[in-house]
């Protein structure tokens, strides 16, 4: 039996249940559909260590994770990245709250890509799911109506041992998880034994992928007392400080160009994690805000998005989560396990190139940016990327221009990532949300004018369990989830900045030697 279709087919009464607006849960019967309402139900999972134990297969006769793949929508990619069209058309099936969707026809159609719907096929996507998308305690329902709009089916293992097909498309990117090349082709499935990867610090169990119950009820908890709900006050105090920096920059940067480009440095830094928050964020003032990153910083936002999202639900999975594949400028995992290029004379100084280099970061995201926004031919959001382009080299000096992204981009690039690079790497099917995020994630301890500074990066994991929670919600949300956390089995991981920064550093240096 298929180990992500632990729950059996959906049948004809179980769909007409879901679609009337009520269901049954492995857990326990309710009385409010989850769709209606957006409250977590879920059939109940296995304990943290109990899932840390386990190896068994996501989908049997699916390619396995360690094999050749692309990384996905890595910072240090290209443009947008789509799956390649199929020589045998395959039925991609999620199971959400224990009802398995038949995504073929929609996949193309997802805002998220169709890259994300390969990827979960055979598994149980419900944490996921409702971690991402809107719902009524996020500002409006639009997912769940379109979910409710998809036709069930039956489980993989219903229709035969691959269910139902015999191929799969490796989606291509600018490089592969483990083999150095370029997949452009169509994969054949095999059921034979896939051979154990060598042993390394990395962790290669392949998860059943089932919802987590008791994290739903905590997450309902934080929809019924209103965790989710965006404050005006406090929102319009954010975006004072950020267009304040700009304002105070743009006022000095004839007169006093160092502190313009500081001032401006640090607005663009702010604005970044404002754009992230926005992005994430759901309901009328998110959705109006969505391309402040694009005006303020010249980013993309389906670029970003359909990049992040990915890091949110394939975190520090090899070959799935680009922000841990960063070749050939920093290499955070052993060439010899991830099967990719090595250059060992660049390589032996990363840890002193490593952090100098981080002022790239936002030149990196505006090139990739531009190419995305002219490869979808989006007008609306090029003319928002041209009016940046104007005011940035126009209204500004170009040295102030130059020196305010590069300082920009070095305060984000330090902290974006610090947090994730040097805790647990898997190579294995994202699928258990809540296990992959405590396993993958670290939190920064943090006050006063550093934890301005670090705006909601230190707060990673409580953002990674929920990411549409405004970040001015986070400090307080974190001592409920330590709670949760440890009354459930999973290890809450907080350290200093210091410590983060130097684990990081001394990490860059430990692969720089091998």
């Amino acid at each position: 039996m298929n180990s992500c279709a632990l729950a059996g087919p959906a049948t004809a009464a179980s769909a007409a249940v879901a679609h009337a607006g009520a269901r049954r849960s492995n857990a326990a019967v309710v009385d409010v559909p989850r769709v209606a309402r957006g409250v977590a139900l879920a059939p109940l999972a296995q304990s943290g260590a109990a899932r840390r134990r386990s190896s068994r297969v996501c989908g049997r006769g699916r390619m396995h994770v360690a094999s050749p793949r692309a990384a996905i929508l890595s910072p240090f990619g290209g443009a947008d990245t789509d799956v390649k069209k199929r020589k045998e058309r395959k039925k991609l099936r999620l199971r959400i709250d224990d009802v398995w969707y038949d995504c073929t026809g929609w996949a193309k159609a997802h805002p998220g890509g169709s890259i994300f719907i390969a990827l979960m096929d055979g598994c149980d996507a419900t944490d996921v799911f409702y971690a991402l998308h809107s719902n009524g305690a996020n500002g409006d329902d639009t997912a769940a109506r379109r979910l409710a709009m998809l036709p069930t089916c039956l489980a993989p293992d219903a229709e035969g041992a691959n269910g139902g097909a015999a191929f799969a498309v490796a989606a291509a990117d600018a490089g592969v998880g483990h083999g150095g090349e370029r997949e452009d082709t169509v994969v054949p499935l095999t059921t034979s034994p896939i051979p154990t990867p060598p042993p390394a610090p990395h962790t290669y169990h392949n998860k059943p992928g089932n919802a987590n119950s008791a994290f739903a009820t905590l997450r309902q908890k934080f929809e019924n007392e209103g965790w989710f709900a965006r404050n005006p006050v406090k929102e319009a105090a954010v975006l004072a400080q950020v267009l304040g920096l700009y304002g105070v920059g743009w006022f000095l940067a004839n007169t006093h160009p160092v502190m313009a480009a500081i001032s401006l440095g640090l607005g663009m830094q702010q604005a970044g994690w404002l754009a992230h928050d926005y992005i994430h964020g759901r309901g009328a003032w998110c959705a109006a805000m969505r391309g402040f990153g694009a005006l303020t910083n010249g980013f993309s936002t389906e670029w970003w998005q359909n990049k992040h999202n990915m890091h949110h639900s394939f975190t520090n999975i090899d070959g799935r989560d680009g922000d841990i594949k960063l070749e050939p400028l920093y290499w955070l995992s052993d060439p010899a396990v991830t099967g990719r290029p090595d250059n060992k004379g660049l390589r032996k100084w990363q840890h002193l190139y490593g952090y100098p280099l981080y002022a790239m970061t936002y030149v990196l995201w505006r090139k990739h940016s531009v190419t995305s926004a002219l490869t979808r031919k989006d007008k609306k959001e090029g003319l928002m990327l041209a009016l940046h382009y104007a005011w940035l080299f126009i209204c500004l000096p170009t040295p102030v221009a130059l020196a305010s992204v590069l300082l920009g981009g070095f305060l984000v690039g330090a902290l974006v990532t610090a947090t994730h690079q040097t805790e647990e790497i898997m190579f294995e099917q994202g699928g258990e949300y809540v296990d992959v995020q405590f396993r993958s994630t670290r939190e920064a301890d943090v006050k006063g004018a550093e934890r301005w500074l670090w705006g909601g990066m230190d707060t990673q994991l409580v953002h990674h369990l929920f990411p549409t929670m405004p970040r001015y919600r986070h400090h307080e949300a974190r001592p409920v989830i330590q709670a949760w956390a440890l009354e459930h089995g999973y290890d809450f991981r907080i350290s200093s900045s210091a410590e983060i920064l130097n684990k990081n550093f001394n990490h860059l240096k430990e692969l720089a030697h091998i």
